[in-house]
């Protein structure tokens, strides 16, 4: 067996001693640096999946909101049709109240249909609510009729056109009258009226 010289011996480990720091500078170097790079990428991919899977939910939400838009806007048409119309509103109102007023058979329901009468009805272009898109269309009603019937009326009327509004009501005993149970009245339709520019 060959010995080795104390001067080999030293030659070895500086030579061992060499490597290990040559490895130990390649892993702070290099080694290191790459898995703190790694490590930075894994973060960023990260954030990049939460990123992708929030727009994700954002394009699904708006979806769902699109989709709910247009239900309410074709609700909202639905409603306008039966809205007081910018071109002959009274002609409009005579033809609701008749389709009110007769069913199938053609009799009437109400005494006071007989003893009914209402005018043009006042524009008005702004109401309680600020801003609002609509103008405000009144008829003034006035006739006669007794008093259970006039309830009736009143009940159904708004039961049939919840977007209606009757107010400004007036029971008095007419100067003239062939029944004793006959009661003059009036009162006003509010309802909202639509342009032909909303309705496009």
């Amino acid at each position: 067996m060959t010995k080795i010289t104390k001067k080999q011996r030293s030659q070895l480990i500086a030579v061992g001693i060499g490597t290990v720091a040559v490895i130990g500078g390649l892993w702070f170097l290099v080694v290191r640096s790459q898995d703190t790079t790694l490590k930075g990428k894994i973060a960023d991919c990260a954030r990049m999946k939460e990123k992708l899977g929030n727009e994700r939910r954002t394009v699904g939400e708006a979806d769902m909101i699109g989709e709910r838009l247009t239900n309410t806007l074709e609700r909202l048409t639905l409603r306008e049709a039966g809205f007081a119309p910018e071109h002959e509103p009274y002609s409009w109102m005579r033809e609701v109240m008749n389709r009110f007023y007769l069913p199938p058979n053609g009799a009437l329901p109400f005494k006071t249909v007989s003893k009914i009468d209402f005018k043009q009805p006042e524009i008005a272009e702004k109401g309680v609510i600020a801003d609002f898109p609509y103008k405000w269309a009144v008829f003034h009603i006035t006739g006669e009729g007794h008093y259970h019937d006039f309830g009736k009326f009143i009940a159904d009327f708004e039961n049939a056109f919840p977007f209606f509004s009757i107010r400004n009501i007036d029971i008095s005993v007419p100067t003239v009258k062939a029944d004793t149970d006959m009661l003059a009245y009036s009162f006003d339709i509010v309802t909202l009226q639509v342009s032909s520019t909303e309705k496009k």
